[in-house]
């Protein structure tokens, strides 16, 4: 009898192990692992898959089923099938894809070393569009018929056009800008300056910056609350998730969290997620308590975060 029970106990911590239950989970890219790793926001299972040297930005599918990912070193664009975990399509790039957006029919990637955008096909891979952009293009955000990109070497952001990719605004935003978000509503563009320690915040109805607001030391990743109430920014030489209010754009408090954190997302459950590059874990942090919760160990070297909505169809299979 004893033994039978710890039969079926074994089978359950297996089955548990090697599967993604249904809810939201928080998507993080580890750059030196080569892993994409899936965490289960209401603390189950995760599990991590892995998907080649040195993944970078990451963009969802509007259904979130599949992830696109960049290789800035391997020179290409992938296809991760969140079901499987397996890699679907890989799309050679000339250049350094590093920051990446998706709308479901096309792909945005910023070229790091060529001081562009490439705008491919999802379906096929095809390269439908370039254009030029500052030097040393990061980060990317997309919306309202736009994307925005961070020229880091440049002090500015670009904004095109995802339609056709003509350049609609060059907005200088401060020393070196790196990763930005828009608002939940896109009124509003916050991007994180590393070099002068601040947030640039840009209104996108005139494409004019209006504010800069010190963000700690070094900041390097940035994410806003679902409700727009706060601006959540990583201080990399602070070791902290830094929360302003974004009404007041007032600095409400500083989380300790692992070391040179850098990507950031939150979740609808009033939880941020930080991935900290130098320490191989994430951070799960309550934003309104201003605590860390648990620090998830994850691949070497996770740097960007993106949050998956709900699957469908309940759990899905893995490889742990």
């Amino acid at each position: 009898m004893v033994g039978r029970l710890l039969a079926l106990l074994l089978l359950s911590l297996i089955l548990v192990a090697g599967a993604v239950l249904a809810g939201e989970q928080v998507a993080v890219v580890s750059q030196d692992s080569g892993t994409v790793s899936l965490l289960d926001t209401d603390g189950g299972a995760s599990v991590a898959y892995p998907v080649g040297k040195g993944p970078a930005g990451i963009a969802l599918s509007p259904d979130g089923a599949q992830m696109y990912l960049a290789f800035p070193d391997g020179g290409c664009v992938a296809v991760l099938d969140r079901a499987t975990g397996s890699i679907r399509r890989t799309m050679p790039v000339e250049g350094q894809p590093f920051g990446i957006a998706a709308n479901g029919r096309f792909i945005y990637a910023s070229d790091w070393s060529k001081d562009r955008v490439i705008k491919l096909d999802a379906a096929s891979g095809r390269m439908v569009a370039i254009a030029a952009v500052g030097r040393s293009p990061a980060g990317v955000a997309m919306g309202g018929g736009r994307l925005y990109v961070a020229d880091r070497e440049s002090g500015a952001v670009t904004v095109l056009s995802v339609d056709d990719m003509r350049v609609l605004a060059t907005i200088p935003t401060g020393d070196s800008p790196y990763a930005l978000t828009l608002s939940p509503d896109g009124r509003t563009l916050y991007v994180v300056n590393v070099r002068s320690d601040d947030i640039a915040v840009v209104d996108t109805a005139t494409l004019t910056r209006t504010a800069r607001v010190p963000a700690g030391r070094m900041p390097y990743g940035v994410a806003v609350t679902p409700d727009g109430a706060h601006i959540l920014v990583t201080s990399q030489h602070g070791n902290s998730l830094v929360i302003i209010d974004a009404a007041r754009l007032l600095q409400e408090g500083q989380v300790p969290v692992g070391r040179y954190p850098e990507g950031v997302v939150a979740d609808g459950a009033g939880r941020a997620y930080v991935a900290n590059w130098f320490s191989g874990d994430v951070s799960v942090i309550d934003i309104a308590q201003r605590r860390e919760l648990a620090r998830l160990k994850v691949g070497d070297g996770p740097r960007f975060l993106a949050l998956l909505p709900s699957p469908a169809g309940g759990a899905k299979g893995g490889t742990p």
